[in-house]
């Protein structure tokens, strides 16, 4: 999680919903700062950088936080896994063991007074208060899209029935979550 104590807003970075780019991004143009130690585990194994509840001192700021396509996010979250972890699982074993493993986005959005869609990130910033055009860029950070086996691992993602059911049954509120402000 992000602070910015002048404007009174954090953000909530929801994990595989380009968090870590516009973590940056919010930093380095608008001042935001990293509330603790981002790698700090918090209680129910998060890290602080996952952080989804207000610290005590931030109940009345406003927040930001970042959306993915539900199925897009699941698949970004295996490849990470594999790629970046370790995991050697088929696709399929995965989806079936892990939903547990990633946070329901609707858990980030449930307060958040700003939510952006990461397919459309670049505009819809505008939305927060103190960013005007001309938007500085936000350089996207995708570490498994860098990886020399991304995509022999990228095409062991097949999609069944089977599999898409069980993540629109398990995220089945991250399928109905839209932004709340608009430009």
């Amino acid at each position: 999680m992000l602070v910015n104590h002048s404007r009174k807003m954090v953000f909530m970075h929801a994990p595989k919903c380009a968090g870590i780019a516009l973590s940056r991004w919010l930093a380095e143009h608008y001042g935001f700062m990293d509330y603790s130690n981002p790698e700090l585990k918090l209680p129910k194994g998060i890290v602080e950088r996952h952080r989804y509840t207000l610290p005590e001192n931030c109940q009345n700021y406003e927040i930001i936080t970042c959306i993915r396509e539900p199925f897009e996010r699941w698949e970004s979250f295996y490849l990470y896994c594999c790629l970046q972890m370790g995991v050697n699982e088929t696709f399929g074993e995965f989806t079936r063991t892990r939903l547990k493993y990633l946070p329901l986005q609707s858990l980030y959005t449930k307060e958040a007074t700003y939510i952006l869609r990461v397919d459309s990130l670049d505009t819809e910033v505008l939305t927060l208060p103190f960013v005007k055009p001309p938007v500085p860029e936000i350089h996207r950070l995708n570490v498994s899209k860098s990886m020399p086996d991304y995509q022999q691992m990228k095409q062991r993602i097949q999609w069944t029935d089977e599999l898409r059911q069980l993540i629109r049954q398990h995220f089945s509120a991250d399928f109905t979550t839209k932004p709340k402000k608009s430009i």
